[in-house]
């Protein structure tokens, strides 16, 4: 009787927060989709693509660079990305906002990432490793700035907001950036700062804030692989999407579609099959 009741409670909190969140996004977020009735969206990144091809043009550029490298089979297990940031849109000042030294909007935006995260990481924390074969993540990184990054060698703002959520679940991973950022391929700009036991790299929860053409995430991924990871799975904040190439490069009518998506309150994880919602 007790654990049902801390149970009910329980869900009755999330609900709490996840209607808190829905009031602080829902007028401007768009949910990141994985399919769609024309077949025009990447199954792997939520962006678009031709409905005749099985990937967006990024996620098959990433994929053929790692089959040339030999590395493909260490690419992520599985991507999530939580809202899409449309160029110039307030999803996308959010993510752009939040790294700048502007105390008249940063706090407000980092309030915003934080529900995001939270989501995912508190609330639906249970659902990654029900989505995982049953793999609980064992650590936790993210990436740090580049070298050509103002911010290189600092702590990335994004590593103060996940820190606090996860620093008391499981142990976190540093990795060190070597080289500038790349859009492709490039393992070597990632390695690992110290050496960590293969439990903790048994399933390394890899965080970034946004997902352009994926390839600097997947580069992170491969180089954990290759320094003993088990499994990756990668969590972005936010997908950039360019409508004006969309429509170039796809169509106007797919253009249109992105457009006109919503925010969806719902598993980040899973959105179809929450696993907390079907206990």
């Amino acid at each position: 009787m007790l654990d049902s009741t801390l149970n009910l409670n329980l869900l009755a909190a999330c609900a709490r927060f996840e209607q808190s969140m829905g009031w602080r996004l829902g007028s401007y977020a768009k949910t990141v989709i994985y399919r769609s009735a024309k077949h025009h969206v990447c199954p792997t990144c939520g962006g678009p693509k031709r409905d005749s091809t099985s990937l967006c043009y990024s996620c098959t550029s990433l994929r053929q660079q790692a089959e040339a490298l030999g590395v493909a089979h260490l690419m992520a297990d599985r991507v999530r990305i939580a809202n899409y940031a449309i160029k110039f849109d307030q999803m996308y000042r959010v993510m752009d906002g939040y790294k700048r030294n502007r105390p008249e909007s940063k706090e407000d935006y980092c309030e915003t990432l934080k529900y995001v995260l939270g989501d995912a990481l508190v609330v639906h924390w249970s659902c990654l490793t029900h989505t995982s074969d049953g793999v609980m993540p064992s650590a936790w990184a993210t990436i740090p700035s580049t070298t050509t990054s103002e911010r290189h060698g600092q702590p990335h703002p994004l590593n103060g907001l996940v820190s606090p959520m996860l620093n008391k679940t499981i142990p976190e991973v540093k990795l060190l950036a070597n080289e500038q950022k790349h859009r492709a391929i490039a393992p070597s700009t990632f390695s690992l700062d110290g050496s960590y036991s293969d439990e903790t790299l048994r399933h390394v929860l890899l965080i970034d804030d946004t997902w352009t053409s994926g390839g600097t995430a997947e580069s992170a991924s491969i180089m954990l692989k290759q320094s003993g990871a088990q499994r990756v799975t990668i969590y972005c904040l936010a997908r950039i999407i360019d409508l004006d190439y969309c429509s170039r490069m796809i169509g106007q009518s797919v253009s249109d579609g992105y457009k006109q998506l919503t925010y969806r309150n719902g598993c980040p994880w899973d959105y179809d099959q929450c696993p907390m919602r079907n206990k």
